[in-house]
């Protein structure tokens, strides 16, 4: 009969520097199914890197190994994983268990890498606990079990995928004589029901209760002694093949196994996350600033309506050319009144001035406009009046405060209608107070209005026209407004020497303005989510290095590369996409208490910006938690175990 497991004139060395270190040497051993054998001799004599040999954690540097028909010194690492999923069972000295699961979920660890239903792992999983007494003891971690409690749920964990070789590494090392006894009992009931079991020790009196011994020193067999009376390998157990599991299944494994991990190093996980959530939170804040900011610009500007246009000299904003100072006259403002599609004019010649009262002073952009204005521009009168037309037709000295001037100048609620207002030396009379719908702009002066011509006569003299406002019929678009009073204009000019701006274009001007800002703080937010970014990859780094032996553990029951790197990768954006929703969630929580305490700005959140956040941190973690994975996916089995 084939036997289960062959090795001939295997070597395996190490390098150390530039030393070669051979550990096994021409090591050939046939062991056959159902057969109890022990492996003993020295520390240092080879024997353990023999039980990784064989238990396919390990290659040889020479020679060959074959398990169950399988060549294993030229296997990748996925077969490699198969043979230790279907075949081999571990039972190790120090027990391997993962601290932060339950003494059920660690038995249950190699099935998570298998297509075993979860139904039948659950009832194997206690099925096996029962058979070995650990019944009540299912929800307890690791460190609420007494030692031999942990090696029988490490035997239950060897058992979950019905391995037919259990290979038990110095199985009784850490246990006393009771356990010792008690754990040897249920060795040979695995046995005695079909396994194959290969107990590496140097405890002879444990040797001598298997079928063979086989003694190993300096790395050589020296002996290979089958006890006397000892009975025939018993028939092999039967094939039991859970399969592989399939890709969607791979993954609903390892988003939980990822999260118990998280649940399992909490600190680890808040501390991984809160770049990401300083960084979305600042994004989502930035955007939502800036939508607010957007949405308020477009209701005052929707307050004016849009069936208003400004006509000024030159080129443009940029540009300032003298030669055109005078583009616009008194004339123009005559001739557009008379054409019919238009409902009002107004002049404007402005002074930046000096407001004095009482005391009390303070600087003031001073508007000179015609008495249409201010229907044309919306304003609304909060008391008083506006000017009229006999007003500017005879020069008056009548001025109209906005409410910032009537604050200054007026302060402690004192009426300011029919009060005196000293302007550039000379008295002005206060006859109303308006309020400009629009946006407000902030500044260190006061606006207010009077007739052109008092300005000019009285302040600025003759002063060209700084621009021309109409009112045109709702009927008409702005851009058919903008093209009749163009061509109306360059009619009576011979050429085109202004510039024309509607509503539509101050909005839109201002809504770039706040876009621009809105980019600017979102990339300088931007930065430091790709800060946060990099903290994650440290961490998982960290965290691969701190979970090396975990690595191990799950390497050496079944776990193939690639389903390690998954559930790190997948903790990574776990920890990633978590952050942004909890940087949403605050972020909003911080709009509302904003809105409680002020209202100077408001905070509009929509789904996109949202969406978008939480899917760029997913793509971060999914970024940096690639490198830190792959690392993982990379580690050594046996050097991984190593490290606890």
């Amino acid at each position: 009969m084939e036997p289960i497991i062959a090795l001939r004139h295997v070597y395996r060395e190490f390098t150390a520097g530039t030393q070669t270190i051979p550990v096994l040497s021409d090591i050939s051993l046939s062991i056959a199914a159902g057969e109890m054998v022990a492996i003993v001799g020295a520390s240092g004599s080879g024997k353990s890197t023999l039980m990784n040999i064989i238990g396919c954690l390990d290659k040889p540097t020479a020679g060959e190994v074959i398990i169950n028909g399988t060549a294993v010194h030229n296997a990748d690492s996925l077969r490699l994983a198969e043979l230790r999923s279907r075949y081999l069972g571990f039972i190790f000295q120090r027990y391997h268990l993962m601290p932060y699961l339950t003494a059920e979920e660690n038995i249950a660890i190699p099935a998570l890498y298998t297509a075993m239903p979860e139904a039948q792992r659950v009832a194997r999983t206690r099925a096996l606990a029962q058979k070995l007494g650990l019944e009540d003891r299912l929800q307890h971690r690791p460190a609420q079990l007494s030692g031999g409690q942990q090696q029988r749920v490490s035997i239950c964990r060897a058992l979950i995928n019905g391995a037919h070789v259990i290979l038990a590494d110095e199985p009784t090392g850490a246990l006393d004589s009771v356990n010792g006894k008690a754990l040897m009992a249920v060795l040979h009931q695995l046995h005695a029901s079909g396994h194959t079991v290969i107990i590496v020790t140097h405890d002879r009196d444990i040797a001598h209760q298997a079928q063979r011994i086989v003694e190993i020193r300096d790395g050589r067999i020296v002996a290979d002694i089958r006890q006397t009376g000892a009975v025939d390998p018993v028939p092999a157990l039967p094939e039991q093949d859970n399969g592989r599991a399939s890709l969607g299944r791979s993954v609903h494994e390892s988003v939980r196994m990822a999260w118990r991990s998280l649940l399992g190093h909490r600190m680890r996980a808040f501390l991984s996350m809160l770049g990401i959530i300083i960084g979305i939170s600042s994004v989502v804040s930035s955007m939502a600033v800036g939508e607010g900011a957007r949405q308020a610009i477009m209701s005052e500007i929707g307050k004016l309506g849009n069936t208003t246009l400004e006509i000024r000299p030159g080129t443009g904003w940029g540009t300032k050319r003298p030669d055109m100072e005078r583009a616009l006259s008194m004339e123009d403002v005559s001739s557009l009144q008379k054409l019919p599609w238009i409902s009002g004019v107004s002049p404007m010649v402005s002074s930046m001035t000096l407001a004095v009262r009482k005391g009390l002073d303070s600087s003031m952009m001073l508007s000179g406009v015609s008495q249409d204005y201010f229907s044309l521009q919306g304003l609304r009168f909060v008391q008083g009046n506006g000017f009229t037309a006999r007003d500017v037709a005879d020069g008056e000295p009548v001025l109209i405060l906005d409410e910032t001037g009537r604050d200054t100048l007026f302060p402690g609620g004192e009426d300011p209608l029919g009060q005196i207002v000293q302007i550039a030396g000379a008295p002005w009379r206060v006859i109303g107070v308006a309020t400009k719908p629009g946006p407000k702009v902030v500044g260190g002066f006061m606006a207010a209005w009077v007739p052109h011509t008092s300005l000019q006569h009285r302040i600025t003299g003759e002063k060209p026209l700084e621009a021309i406002t109409l009112r045109f019929q709702e009927t008409l678009t702005p851009q058919a407004a903008t093209q009749k009073a163009e061509r109306h204009l360059i009619r009576e000019h011979g050429k085109k020497d202004f510039f024309t701006q509607t509503d539509d274009q101050l909005a839109n001007a201002l809504q770039k303005t706040s876009d621009s800002m809105s980019l600017l703080i979102t990339t300088i937010a931007a930065i430091s989510l790709l800060v946060g970014g990099v903290g994650v990859m440290n961490i998982m780094l960290v965290s691969v290095t701190e979970r090396t032996h975990e690595i191990g553990i799950r390497l050496s029951v079944g776990a193939r590369p690639l389903d390690i790197m998954n559930q790190f990768l997948i903790e990574a954006v776990m920890i990633c996409a978590l952050g942004g929703l909890i940087g949403v969630i605050g972020s909003w929580v911080a709009g509302n208490l904003f809105s409680f305490f002020t209202d100077a700005f408001s905070m509009v959140f929509t789904a996109f910006p949202v969406v978008m956040a939480c899917g760029f941190s997913a793509l971060i973690g999914l970024t940096f938690g690639y490198f830190p994975a792959r690392r993982a996916a990379r580690l050594n089995p046996t050097e991984a175990l190593a490290r606890e």
